[in-house]
C-alpha cells in the first residue's frame, strides 16, 4: 500500500503528494539538479539523469512522491515497502525511503520530509524507516546520522558503495 494517496500539507508553505503519471520528467529535473550540484563537489552517486523507466514505475507504484510550494515543484522522493535488492528479505515493517532531492531554492526541507516519512511509518505500524547510501560520501552519511539514522550494514553484493541505515519509529 502506498505511503499516500492524496495530497496533504507538509509545512505552511508546501504540500506534498503522490506523483502523477506525465509527471516522469518532473521527477527527473529534480534528481538531475541535486546529481549536478553533487557532481560540482566531487560526489558522483547518482546519475546525470535516472532513466525515465525507474521514475515511471515508481509513479506507477504510488512510491514517488512530489513536494510543491508556491512557485511549483521543489522536491521528491521514493518511498517503498520494500528493498529486497539492498536489504534482503526482512521481517520488520519499514519505509525505504530514496531518491530524496531537494531544490536548491528549498534546502532544509529534507529533514521535514525525512520526519514526515517517520510520522507515516509510525502510523502505518511501521518500525523502521531505511534508507541505502553512497558509502563513499562521508557528509551525506553525517546528515542522515544527524537526523537519528543508525549505520546497520555496507553490503557486498550492492552495485555501487553502499551503506545502510535505520532509524525506529515509535
Amino acid at each position: 500500500m502506498p505511503i499516500l494517496a492524496d495530497p496533504e500539507p507538509l509545512t505552511p508553505d508546501t504540500t506534498i503528494r503522490p506523483a502523477r503519471a506525465g509527471e516522469e520528467d518532473v521527477v527527473l529535473d529534480l534528481l538531475a539538479e541535486a546529481a549536478a550540484w553533487l557532481a560540482v563537489r566531487g560526489i558522483h552517486q547518482w546519475p546525470q539523469r535516472f532513466p525515465v523507466d525507474s521514475v515511471r514505475h515508481q509513479i506507477q507504484a504510488g512510491e514517488a512522491l512530489l513536494i510543491v510550494g508556491p512557485g511549483g515543484p521543489i522536491a521528491t522522493c521514493a518511498v517503498a515497502e520494500a528493498d529486497p535488492g539492498l536489504w534482503g528479505e526482512t521481517t520488520e515493517p519499514a519505509y525505504y525511503l530514496g531518491r530524496l532531492a531537494v531544490a536548491r531554492k528549498a534546502t532544509g526541507l529534507g529533514i521535514r520530509i525525512i520526519d514526515w516519512v517517520g510520522e507515516k511509518a509510525a502510523a502505518h505500524h511501521k518500525t523502521f524507516v531505511r534508507v541505502a547510501t553512497t558509502r563513499d560520501n562521508p557528509a551525506l552519511r553525517g546528515y542522515y546520522e544527524r537526523a537519528g539514522f543508525q549505520h546497520v550494514a555496507d553490503p557486498p553484493q550492492a552495485k555501487w558503495p553502499t551503506s545502510l541505515y535505520e532509524k525506529r519509529v515509535s
